[in-house]
């Protein structure tokens, strides 16, 4: 599972693509209401925005209003889910969000916990991408029901978090266990490529990788010097970035 979250000043175009009223949204059919939370049921996006709205109207040095996150599990950890299995997966995902105090390097709080679970929400299901795996799209009131405000301090960092705590939770594979489980392969079939040349050049290596399906992308500096590589299969990046020597 994973998942993505960013504050946003846009709320009332976010509202109206989440919910599936947006002239954007070419399937609204397939968006279904989860949960609105700390509100009037069943309102329209610009009800829904109206009521977040109101909260913030007192604070004009919040200049992002609401949160958007994005959470999307596997799709065959779903695929018998319930509205309300939606609802807890939810309720779940925003208690982990909460519960962090995140750190930078020195062991410093560079971000206190918030209290998205304590804040005006609204949450609808997804099915409508080409891909088809049903996800969670969510805009969260930047103002809790308290009166104080949820901090988008790497918020992009606690929702990875959060999204890892909740799979781990349910016994579901995560992102990184994914990665983790192939960085030996990956490692091989690089060693592999490098033995297969018969001088060193970065096209020689390129192309050998390209034809154990690798996209090698190469980091450069400033200076257009070599400094490193990433590696991409498929439509995923591997994440594997090695330094050049």
């Amino acid at each position: 599972m994973i998942a993505k979250a960013k504050s946003i000043s846009h709320g009332i175009r976010a509202m109206l693509y989440v919910s599936g009223e947006s002239r954007n949204k070419k399937h609204p059919e397939k968006i279904t209401r989860i949960c609105d939370n700390f509100m009037p049921q069943g309102m329209d996006a610009s009800g829904i925005w109206t009521e977040m709205k109101f909260v913030t109207m007192d604070r004009p040095d919040i200049k992002n209003n609401v949160i958007r996150l994005e959470i999307s599990p596997a799709m065959e950890h779903t695929e018998d889910f319930t509205v309300k299995d939606w609802q807890q997966l939810w309720n779940d995902f925003a208690a982990a969000f909460d519960n962090q105090e995140v750190l930078n390097e020195d062991g410093e709080v560079i971000s206190v916990p918030t209290n998205i679970s304590g804040s005006k929400s609204s949450v609808w299901l997804h099915r409508e991408s080409d891909s088809g795996i049903p996800h969670l799209h969510a805009i969260v009131c930047r103002i809790d029901e308290n009166g104080n405000i949820n901090n988008d301090h790497a918020i992009h960092i606690r929702a990875h978090r959060a999204a890892e705590q909740v799979a781990r939770q349910r016994g579901w594979i995560t992102a990184k266990h994914i990665h983790e489980s192939r960085i030996p392969q990956v490692s091989e079939d690089c060693i592999e490529a490098l033995r297969e040349l018969d001088e060193w050049s970065w096209e020689g290596y390129a192309e050998k990788l390209a034809a154990k399906s690798y996209e090698l992308h190469l980091r450069k500096d400033k200076k257009d010097v070599i400094r490193g590589y990433v590696l991409h299969q498929g439509s995923r990046a591997r994440n594997l970035e090695r330094g050049a020597t």
